[in-house]
């Protein structure tokens, strides 16, 4: 296949994770290149998501790493058959979903993060207890798998506490500060965590308030995940109820930003919107 100077969402996405996969063996890439016998460049690019790679020397590689992982292994491999289609989709299935690995793995990779939500907490900013009474109100697609994802999703937010950790820009409506997950005193605990939140320098919370609630209207929840170099890559990632889909076309992509525009231009500034988020928090 051939090579390229800008790389495509699933190109970076293959290549982060056979660089992931590198390192848990503890190869350096001058090993690697010694042991697969390709060059040190070859091995570069494709890690940068610049040079794409087929399925047959995918799963070589793969072999290689020794990396058995079933779902990850199938994720990985269905990217490498359509490079050239726009977005993709991933069911919620197993105990940890391929749309789980592709978000957390997008998330790792970039600079600047971006978050709508209407109706709860950004997943980031959840406290365990938070995300367990989210999990547990009887969704048939997270049966049985509420630890797991507990887990899982407490491991992603150390995205935020990491070595150079992405801008996260959220716009969460006024409501949300006041819809009840779980008991009064786990409600009150993720306020407060969110307050502390709020004080991190590359964490920004904006609150669209209720006299603006018209903008509602504009779009479901949505995240724009825009990638570190090599390229100018942007993904938006929309959840339903069983699924997760990925948009990197540019024309849809365009459509997403301008609305995150329109509703960060409607939401309260960080002062404002953290001194709403410490008095609801008081009250709680």
């Amino acid at each position: 296949m051939p090579s390229g100077k800008q790389p495509t969402v699933r190109m970076r996405r293959i290549g982060s994770a056979l660089r992931q996969a590198r390192e848990a063996k503890g190869m350096k890439l001058s090993t690697a290149c010694r042991l697969y016998g390709r060059s040190a460049g070859w091995f570069s690019t494709v890690e940068n998501g610049t040079q794409a790679v087929t399925p047959y020397e995918l799963a070589d590689l793969l072999d290689f790493y020794e990396v058995s992982d079933g779902l990850l292994r199938e994720s990985l491999l269905h990217l490498a058959q359509q490079p050239r289609l726009k977005g993709w989709q991933r069911p919620y299935e197993g105990r940890i979903s391929a749309a789980a690995l592709d978000l957390m793995s997008l998330e790792c990779e970039s600079r600047l993060v971006r978050a709508f939500h209407p109706t709860i907490i950004p997943g980031l900013l959840q406290t365990k207890d938070y995300a367990r009474a989210l999990f547990e109100v009887g969704n048939p697609v997270y049966s049985g798998r509420t630890p797991a994802l507990l887990d899982f999703r407490m491991d992603r937010q150390k995205v935020l506490t990491g070595p150079n950790p992405p801008e996260f820009m959220a716009v969460i409506h006024e409501s949300v500060l006041h819809h009840q997950m779980g008991s009064a005193s786990v409600m009150q605990a993720q306020l407060r965590q969110l307050a502390e939140w709020a004080h991190w320098p590359h964490v920004h919370i904006h609150v669209l308030p209720f006299s603006k609630s018209a903008y509602l209207g504009l779009s479901e929840s949505f995240l724009l995940l825009t990638l570190r170099p090599p390229g100018t890559l942007t993904v938006a990632v929309l959840e339903h109820l069983a699924r997760s889909l990925f948009v990197d076309n540019e024309e849809e992509l365009a459509r997403f930003i301008k609305v995150f525009d329109r509703l960060f231009g409607a939401a309260l500034g960080e002062g404002e919107s953290l001194k709403l988020l410490e008095g609801v928090a008081s009250h709680a």
